[in-house]
């Protein structure tokens, strides 16, 4: 059994890259990881195959939706839509706060300051 206490500090360190992404644990499919983007950075449009939490430890994130978010393919040509058309959803999630989204979703993040989040796949 893993017993072990861990200074985020000391697991994510944005000195040398605009993002990091740690595991830091691995079980039947489920990931538990950390996370850093600096300011502006953004992670591509993507689906995650299982329900995901995001937690945010410092920061600040927006979580993107297209308007056609019910995409299940990667291929189809959807793209984000941009910074100045509102034709998809955005959420602002802030320190201390989670975000949770169901499995088979087309989303992105961006870092609207840097920011430390712990992202939870089940």
């Amino acid at each position: 059994m893993l017993y072990k206490v861990l200074e985020t500090e000391d697991l994510i360190d944005l000195k040398e890259a605009d993002r990091q992404i740690v595991d830091l644990m691995e079980n039947n499919g489920s990931h538990l990881k950390i996370a850093a983007l600096k300011k502006h950075q953004i992670i591509e449009p993507h689906i995650a195959h299982t329900n995901v939490t995001v937690f945010v430890i410092d920061g600040e994130l927006e979580i993107n939706f297209p308007e056609n978010s019910n995409c299940t393919c990667q291929a189809c040509g959807c793209d984000m839509p941009d910074e100045n058309n509102d034709d998809g959803k955005k959420y602002k999630v802030k320190k201390g706060q989670l975000f949770m989204l169901e499995k088979d979703v087309l989303h992105s993040l961006k870092a609207l300051k840097d920011s430390t989040f712990l992202l939870i796949k089940i």
